[in-house]
């Protein structure tokens, strides 16, 4: 089953011998046995790797989630054993990156020295993909369109909302007209593949019946900052996102509502999947920092 799942994660019995540290034959041969054993082909072997069949699709699932299921078994039972706290693997989104998920992994690391915390960034597609394959503990961000996807539990822990913002030498600083005006700027957003990217499209489709067109696609908040602070665009990020910048006054938000953005941040789990005790504890520490933030 680990076989079946490593090639369904990686797409090749090239890369998932090598992650499991087997030679490329004996990664064949355990797949073709398995089929045999359940009389379904798996997978269509072509040109450009290894892709899941129709009829392989809900077993490959099944096989995924038992793989998980046991690497967080292993991974709880040696935090007995050895009285170590462990790692916890966190998946995250843009929105709750910037403000709770940092103040909750300081949280646990005054709580609990022991925990680490290894946090990777992804889009919707692939956290969930990462999520089934137990790459990832829990997924941390918009819950949409993550909620809708097959196999896991969301907890909302707090709705989020979005803003334009700019350098407050842009020419658009203090635009406090439709969003319509803004239409022709040059625009920093989202992935297409992406629900924020479909729903910040939507408003400027009931605004002025277009979309921009001149756009620079980024999620990723290092270089988004950087693209940001070179004055030339506006960006649509969440409310959470380059605080300290807009404290300073860096960056400005703009006065201009983009209507139907406003959407829960949680945290998303596998259904019925166990957590060890690591990731117990971050989602503890995410809880209180979303309390926190709407105290605030």
């Amino acid at each position: 089953m680990i076989v079946a799942a490593t090639i369904a994660h990686r797409g090749s019995i090239r890369e998932a011998s090598a992650v499991l540290y087997l030679t490329q034959p004996a990664a064949s041969r355990t797949l073709a046995e398995l089929e045999r054993i359940l009389g379904v082909r798996l997978f269509d072997r072509g040109p450009k790797g290894m892709t899941v069949t129709a009829a392989g699709a809900p077993l490959v699932t099944h096989m995924q989630l038992v793989t998980s299921e046991v690497g967080s078994l292993l991974r709880h039972a040696d935090e007995i054993v050895s009285g170590r706290r462990g790692e916890v693997r966190v998946g995250t989104l843009l929105a709750g990156s910037a403000d709770i998920l940092p103040a909750a992994v300081f949280e646990v690391s005054r709580r609990h020295p022991g925990v680490g915390v290894a946090i990777s960034e992804g889009t919707p597609d692939r956290l969930h993909e990462d999520l089934m394959s137990g790459q990832v503990d829990f997924v941390v961000g918009r819950v949409t369109p993550l909620a809708s996807m097959p196999g896991v539990d969301v907890e909302p822990l707090y709705d989020d909302d979005v803003h334009v913002v700019c350098t407050s030498n842009h020419p658009r600083s203090a635009h406090r007209g439709s969003l319509a005006e803004l239409v022709d700027d040059a625009w920093i957003l989202p992935p297409r593949d992406t629900s924020l990217r479909h729903q910040i499209e939507a408003a400027f489709i009931r605004a002025c019946s277009r979309t921009p067109g001149n756009v620079t696609e980024c999620v990723a908040p290092v270089p988004l900052r950087a693209l940001v602070l070179r004055g030339e665009h506006l960006a649509v990020v969440p409310s959470g996102i380059f605080v300290d910048d807009l404290e300073r006054d860096a960056l400005v938000s703009l006065q201009v509502t983009i209507e139907g953005t406003s959407v829960p941040v949680g945290m998303i789990t596998r259904s019925g999947g166990q957590l060890p005790s690591s990731a117990h504890a971050l989602m503890d520490a995410l809880r209180d920092s979303a309390r926190a933030r709407q105290e605030a």
